[in-house]
């Protein structure tokens, strides 16, 4: 796996596959009840009356576990800050269990103009239904990064 050791290690273009994961049916439930309980994230006989015609993730859901899965992977471990921004877009509903894949992009890099040992990235984070290649997050992330 590629650690990222410093935000000069990239460059605009670079793309890191990072691996895959899930979202267990009951995980989907227990996140749901939580932190989005909207009918066709909790139940199945109300999912098919909506738009998904069956259960589905929320997509918060899946912005959470692809950040979490990144963050676990060690991939800027050593240089994260945080970050201030997502660009986010869900193109297609991620079901219980199916599997994705993870990249992430980099889309564009600045040091910053007040701090020298920082620079602000944006990465794309990219994922993929592994069963039909069908994007299911698109979101663009503004990370601080240690130089």
């Amino acid at each position: 796996m590629t650690r990222i050791r410093s935000f000069d290690d990239l460059a605009p273009g670079m793309s890191f596959d990072l691996g895959g994961f899930s979202l267990p049916r009951q995980e989907v439930l227990d996140f749901a009840a939580r932190y989005d309980a909207q009918p066709f994230h909790l139940d199945d006989e109300a999912a098919r009356d909506s738009v998904f015609g069956e259960l589905v993730a929320s997509g918060l859901h899946t912005l959470s576990a692809a950040f979490g899965h990144m963050i676990r992977t060690g991939f800027i471990a050593e240089v994260s800050m945080g970050g201030n921004a997502i660009d986010l877009k869900w193109p297609a509903p991620l079901r219980p269990d199916e599997a994705v894949t993870l990249r992430v992009v980099v889309e564009e890099l600045r040091p910053s103009r007040s701090k020298p040992g920082l620079g602000i990235a944006k990465l794309r984070y990219l994922v993929t239904r592994e069963a039909d290649a069908v994007l299911v997050l698109d979101a663009l992330c503004t990370h601080f990064m240690k130089r």
